[in-house]
């Protein structure tokens, strides 16, 4: 008897949904990331692990820093987000308007 059929490969996931202010982080290593807001709490300040992704919904001013920049690719409201790092440094502080 034939053998079965193999199935057929699953279709690529789509993307996240992401909504009009959405950053989203990949890190490819384990990296600190803090987003600071004025006068509000930080929405994150942290190690976040390597082959993580993390989202978050920015509706308002805030700093995004990141430590090892070049370990983490960032897009906001769908479009790449550069993360440059300051001189001298293993960081990245980016304003997000």
């Amino acid at each position: 008897a034939p053998a079965p059929a193999a199935p057929a490969p699953a279709a690529a996931a789509p993307a996240a949904a992401t909504g009009p202010a959405t950053l989203v982080l990949k890190f490819t290593d384990d990296s600190w990331v803090e987003i600071r807001r004025p006068g509000k709490p930080s929405l994150i300040a942290r190690l976040v692990k390597g082959g993580s992704t993390e989202q978050f919904e920015i509706n308002d001013a805030a700093l995004l820093i990141v430590g090892k920049p070049g370990h983490v690719q960032a897009t906001l409201r769908g479009q790449p987000l550069a993360l440059p790092e300051v001189p001298g440094g293993t960081i990245a502080r980016v304003n997000i308007k």
